[in-house]
């Protein structure tokens, strides 16, 4: 078996040069999503992803991917993004692309949710037991 190296800074340009990413990723305890989605997320790349539990919270089935519980399904999923395909794409693939471009990104979405809690815990005045119990709750969000 050969394979190839990919260099760090050619990841997104190979995911971007793609028409539809595919996501295998499946989650044992339900609560660990794939950042493989994230990664062809920041590239533009709309996905089909296998379902499990908290997908949703990426993928939005017909908005910004497909989702699917069967190989057949994804078949179908495959075979009807793909079809048609012209330089701009077919209707359902750009509307996936449109909704992958209103994914937001990782800084906006830390400066709404997390850094507020970083900054509570900067100046509130909480015994060291709880900020130790807090701060391993926050990492294991994160």
């Amino acid at each position: 078996i050969v394979t190839m190296w990919l260099e760090p800074e050619d990841y997104p340009l190979l995911l971007g040069s793609a028409d539809i990413g595919v996501c295998l990723h499946t989650s044992t305890s339900g609560l660990d999503l794939p950042m493989k989605v994230v990664d062809m997320f920041g590239c533009g790349l709309p996905v089909c992803a296998i379902e499990f539990d908290c997908l949703e919270e990426l993928v939005q089935h017909g908005k910004n991917g497909m989702v699917f519980t069967l190989s057949d399904e994804l078949a179908d999923q495959l075979g009807s993004l793909l079809s048609g395909i012209t330089a701009e794409g077919n209707a359902m693939l750009q509307q996936l692309r449109e909704g992958v471009a209103g994914f937001e990104r990782w800084q906006p979405n830390w400066a709404r949710n997390a850094a507020p809690v970083f900054s509570d815990l900067g100046t509130a005045r909480i015994p060291d037991s709880q900020v130790t119990f807090r701060f391993r709750v926050l990492i294991g969000i994160l």
